[in-house]
């Protein structure tokens, strides 16, 4: 589906593969230090990252799991939590956590290694984090949608689908080429046609944001519940392939070193999508996003949820626009650990 799939909702995140290989990049060039009483006493984080085996950033910590070596069955009963998560029981104050198995047998040891040189590894730090917020953007904004994914008209195909379909073509072809600099050509054009759906869908959540505020000030002007559904619809749509093909940018320009040009890429969507949760379009004063929580046709199951939505991601979006007005390694506090699980010691 990813190589040859027309349907780009139906693609891959593009998120878990590259943050898998920034993880290993990161093991691979740090240096690291054994850290025997674990700073962390609550083991929720912890258990985030074991049972789930996925890199956390959590009160500026990051936990990044270092599970491959780690045999298949343990990891499909960690996965289903068939396997717990325990405190040790060795010696008062030691919070280091074991795995124990449906008997309470204490089977593996998890530990912790320091990275020592972390101001080595911004960039790739820098590119997780980037990463992880495209994706955990782009999980919310799937959860939200509670129908199936209309179908796509010829002018959307045109804009939105079809310039990203010529860049995977691209990005395909680059591999076949021999020098480095057909690669990073048919690299740089791939971008620019990513670039091109981009602007396309930006000025498109506008126009819609724009259409649907003034569909909702005069909803006697037309048949109850259709057009504003659609609206609803096509800004979701929207919002999800604008950070999905961010995201794909991110990781283009990282592979051909233009990090200055990943920066503006960022502001640029941060801006689209602050501007979404934020910006008056009604006499009212009453933004995008709040008039898809006000006529979203909620249930049970996701009540609330562009509120929450909003409530969540505009802090995080307002902090991350302050984040990159500062240089790569001004704003390098958080401590990193590489998360390993080891056979048990005998005590």
């Amino acid at each position: 589906m990813d190589k040859y799939g027309r349907d780009v909702m139906e693609m891959s995140d593009f998120f878990d593969g590259y943050v898998h290989q920034m993880a290993i990049k990161l093991k691979k060039e740090s240096s690291l230090e054994l850290v025997r009483d674990l700073p962390i006493s609550n083991l929720g984080i912890i258990n985030e990252v074991v049972h789930h085996a996925n890199i956390v950033i959590n009160r500026g910590i990051t936990l990044v799991p270092d599970f491959d070596s780690l045999p298949n069955d343990i990891k499909g009963k960690l996965e289903s939590k068939f396997y717990s998560i325990a405190e040790s029981k060795q010696v008062d104050g030691n919070l280091r956590p074991v795995i124990l198995d449906e008997n309470g047998v204490r089977i593996k040891d998890i530990t912790l290694k320091k990275i020592t040189n972390k101001v080595d590894n911004i960039e790739t730090l820098r590119n997780i984090s980037n990463q992880l917020q495209m994706q955990q953007i782009y999980a919310k904004l799937a959860d939200i949608q509670e129908f199936q994914m209309y179908q796509i008209e010829t002018d959307r195909d045109r804009d939105f689908i079809v310039p990203f379909l010529d860049a995977r073509s691209l990005i395909l072809e680059s591999k076949s080429r021999k020098t480095e600099d057909d690669q990073t050509r048919l690299v740089r054009e791939a971008d620019g046609k990513i670039r091109t759906a981009l602007t396309a869908i930006y000025q498109n959540i506008d126009t819609t944001s724009k259409s649907f505020a003034k569909k909702v000030n005069y909803p006697f002007l037309q048949p109850f519940g259709n057009p504003i559904n659609t609206y609803m619809r096509y800004l979701t749509d929207d919002l999800q392939l604008a950070t999905k093909y961010v995201g794909v940018r991110l990781q283009l320009l990282e592979h051909i070193g233009d990090n200055e040009a990943s920066k503006e890429i960022l502001q640029q969507y941060h801006h689209v999508i602050h501007d979404f949760l934020t910006k008056p379009l009604t006499r009212k004063g009453l933004t995008a996003a709040t008039l898809m929580h006000d006529y979203f046709p909620y249930d049970k199951t996701n009540i609330n949820c562009w509120h929450t939505f909003s409530t969540e991601m505009i802090p995080a979006i307002e902090q991350n626009m302050e984040k990159l007005k500062l240089k790569y390694n001004d704003d390098v506090e958080e401590d990193i650990y590489i998360v390993s699980l080891e056979d048990s010691e005998n005590e």
